[in-house]
């Protein structure tokens, strides 16, 4: 099995930046997008939970 590069510590920071840069910094229905420090925890765990599923997700050869 290949070695895997290590898990980034702002995957979920750096998933969240990349959905802005596709919206343009809008949210879903069309306000600014917060910064990252200003989501709150719970949403940061967010982003970060379903990046890091996806970058499982890739590990493994996309079989999930």
């Amino acid at each position: 099995m290949a070695q895997q590069d290590p898990i980034p510590p702002d995957l979920g920071q750096r998933a969240y930046a990349a959905y802005g840069e596709v919206t343009g910094g809008l949210t879903h229905d069309g306000r600014p997008m917060p910064v990252w420090e200003e989501l709150g925890e719970q949403i940061q765990t967010a982003w970060t939970v379903s990046a890091r599923s996806i970058w499982d997700a890739a590990s493994e050869g996309g079989t999930r």
